[in-house]
């Protein structure tokens, strides 16, 4: 998932599921690893990176 992420980074719903995936491995770094990226990618986009940081929030993501 990452991997695709990381070449259509326009999926918002994608990192949300990577950063739960991250989470439930107990994988905290890399779960604001790819809050971060998620960010990164929709840094235009104000709607959506209110929703990445609220379900970021939500799943307990470091650095929200």
């Amino acid at each position: 998932l990452e991997a695709k992420l990381k070449a259509n980074p326009n999926n918002a719903q994608g990192w949300i599921m990577l950063m739960r995936s991250r989470m439930q491995l107990g994988e905290q770094r890399k779960a604001s690893q790819a809050l971060q990226d998620a960010l990164a990618a929709f840094r235009n986009d104000g709607a959506t990176s209110r929703q990445l940081r609220e379900a970021a929030a939500t799943l307990g993501v470091p650095g929200v």
